[in-house]
C-alpha cells in the first residue's frame, strides 16, 4: 500500500513535468522529475517539500484550467471536456497528496523529524528570495540562467535544497562549529573561483562584466571614491540589520581565510587594548583617503595601487600575525567593515547572552577567534564588542549557559530563527555574490 502511494506521487510529478514541458519551462520539468528522487533521503523536511510541491501543482492545474476555459469561451469553442480532463488531473494530484500524508508512510520514510520545520522554512525562504531576484533583476544574476537561459529555476531549487540540508547539519550542536567553518570557507572558495574565471576571460562569472577588487574595505571606500554604485553598501547594511555582525562570520569572503590562519594556534591570545582604536583609525582613514582621491581628481591608477597595497598588507597580517596569535587579526584590528558591522549590528535584534549560572570555565574563550570572550568579558557575562554571533561559544558551553537571544523568544527558538535566517542569506550569497 505504501508503494502504491509513492507511485501515485511519482505519476503526479510526471504529469506536472509533461505540463511544464508543453509550456516550454524546462527547469520546472527537471524539478518535477527530481522531486520524487529526493524521497530516497528519508528526511521529514524533504517530505514536507514534496507535499508543498504537490499542493502547488494542484493550484497550477486549477490555474491552467481556468485560463484555458476562458480562452475557449471567448473563442466560442466547447470547454466541458477540458474541465473533465484537467479537473481529473487536479483531483488525482490532490488524492496523491492526501495519500502521501498517511501517518504510517510518513513514519517509514522520515528518519530525522527534529529539524523538519527549520529545514522546510529555510528552503522556502531561500527559494522566495532567489525567485524574486530572478524575476525582477536584469541582466540575469544566476549563473545557470546566464549560461543556460530558462534554467534559472533549477539553480534556485538546488540552492534551496542546499540551504535546507545545511541548516539541518549546522543545527546539531556537536558539529555546528565544524559545519559553519566548512560552509564559510566553501562560500569563499566559490567566490574566488568565479573571480579567477572572470579574470581569465569568462566575463559571465563577473556580476557586471567589469572587474572590481575583492577587498571588503572597498565596499565603503569604492562608492565614496566614485560617488556612485552604492548597491554593495546597501546590501551590506540590510544584511547586518537582519543578522547582526554575523556577516563577518558567515558571509565575508576574506574573513574565512583569516579564520583558517587563526586556527593554526589552539590557544587564542588577547589583543592589545589599542587594537580597537587602530581599526577606528583605519575606518576614518579609508573614508578620508577616498574623499581626497575623489575631489583632488587624482588618477584611478593611484587609487587602485593604494587599494592593492591595503589588501596585500591585510593578507600579510593573516599569514604572519593571525597564525601566531590564534586570533583573527585582520578582521578585528584591520578591516574597517568589521567595525561597521559591529556598530550597525547593535541595531539587529539578535544577541549573545551569558547566564548568571556560568561557571567561568573559559571553554568558550578557547573557541572564540574574535577576541570577544576574554576573562573580563566572561566575568561581565556579555561578549565583547568584536562579537560576530558566530555561535561557536554556544556549542562549546557544556552547561548551555550561552545562547542566542531574540526579543521574548526562548533560547532554542532564537537559535532556530537565527540559523534559518543566516543560512538562507548564505545560500543567497552563494548564488549571487560575485565581483
Amino acid at each position: 500500500m505504501n508503494l502504491l502511494r509513492i507511485v501515485l506521487v511519482i505519476l503526479s510529478f510526471i504529469l506536472l513535468g509533461a505540463h511544464f514541458s508543453r509550456h516550454n519551462a524546462p527547469a520546472l520539468v527537471w524539478i518535477c522529475l527530481l522531486l520524487p528522487v529526493l524521497l530516497l533521503f528519508r528526511k521529514k523536511w524533504i517530505s514536507n517539500i514534496i507535499q508543498l510541491a504537490l499542493l502547488l501543482g494542484t493550484f497550477e492545474w486549477i490555474r491552467s484550467l481556468m485560463q484555458l476555459v476562458q480562452i475557449r469561451q471567448a473563442a466560442g469553442q466547447p470547454w466541458i471536456r477540458l474541465i473533465a480532463i484537467l479537473g481529473s488531473v487536479a483531483l488525482f494530484t490532490v488524492i496523491s497528496l492526501l495519500l502521501f500524508r498517511n501517518q504510517k508512510l510518513q513514519e517509514r520514510i522520515n528518519r530525522v523529524p527534529e529539524t523538519a520545520t527549520l529545514s522546510t522554512v529555510t528552503f522556502i525562504l531561500t527559494a522566495i528570495v532567489l525567485g524574486i531576484v530572478h524575476l525582477q533583476v536584469q541582466p540575469p544574476m544566476l549563473l545557470v540562467e546566464r549560461f543556460f537561459p530558462n534554467y534559472g529555476w533549477l539553480q534556485i531549487f538546488g540552492l534551496a535544497l542546499y540551504a535546507g540540508w545545511m541548516v539541518d547539519k549546522i543545527y546539531i550542536t556537536e558539529t555546528s562549529r565544524q559545519w559553519r567553518l566548512r560552509l564559510w570557507l566553501g562560500f569563499s572558495i566559490v567566490f574566488f573561483l568565479q573571480l579567477l574565471l572572470g579574470l581569465i576571460g569568462f566575463e559571465k562569472f563577473l556580476m557586471t562584466g567589469k572587474l572590481h577588487l575583492p577587498i571588503p574595505a572597498l565596499i565603503l571606500g569604492g562608492p565614496i571614491y566614485r560617488g556612485t554604485g552604492f548597491f554593495m553598501p546597501i546590501l551590506f547594511g540590510v544584511t547586518v540589520l537582519l543578522a547582526g555582525p554575523a556577516w563577518c562570520s558567515y558571509l565575508c569572503y576574506i574573513g574565512a581565510w583569516d579564520n583558517l590562519a587563526a586556527q593554526n594556534s589552539t590557544r587564542p591570545q588577547k589583543m592589545p587594548g589599542w587594537a580597537g582604536k587602530l581599526r577606528l583609525g583605519i575606518l576614518v582613514g579609508v573614508i578620508v583617503i577616498s574623499l581626497v582621491l575623489r575631489f583632488a581628481g587624482l588618477s584611478i591608477s593611484l587609487a587602485l595601487g593604494l587599494a592593492i597595497a591595503f589588501g596585500l598588507f591585510g593578507i600579510g597580517l593573516m599569514v604572519f600575525w593571525s597564525r601566531k596569535k590564534g586570533i583573527m587579526t585582520h578582521c578585528i584590528t584591520y578591516c574597517p567593515m568589521g567595525l561597521v558591522a559591529n556598530w550597525l549590528g547593535k541595531l539587529s535584534l539578535f544577541r549573545i547572552r551569558l547566564d548568571n549560572e556560568c561557571t567561568e570555565c573559559r571553554a568558550c574563550h578557547f573557541v572564540c577567534r574574535y577576541d570577544a570572550l576574554s576573562f573580563d568579558d566572561i566575568q561581565k557575562k556579555r561578549p565583547g564588542p568584536t562579537c560576530t554571533l558566530c555561535g561557536d561559544c554556544i556549542t562549546s558551553c557544556k552547561g548551555n549557559w550561552i545562547h542566542y537571544s531574540l526579543l521574548k523568544f526562548n533560547p532554542e527558538k532564537s537559535r532556530r530563527i537565527f540559523l534559518s535566517l543566516i543560512i538562507m542569506l548564505h545560500a543567497v550569497f552563494l548564488g549571487l555574490a560575485r565581483i
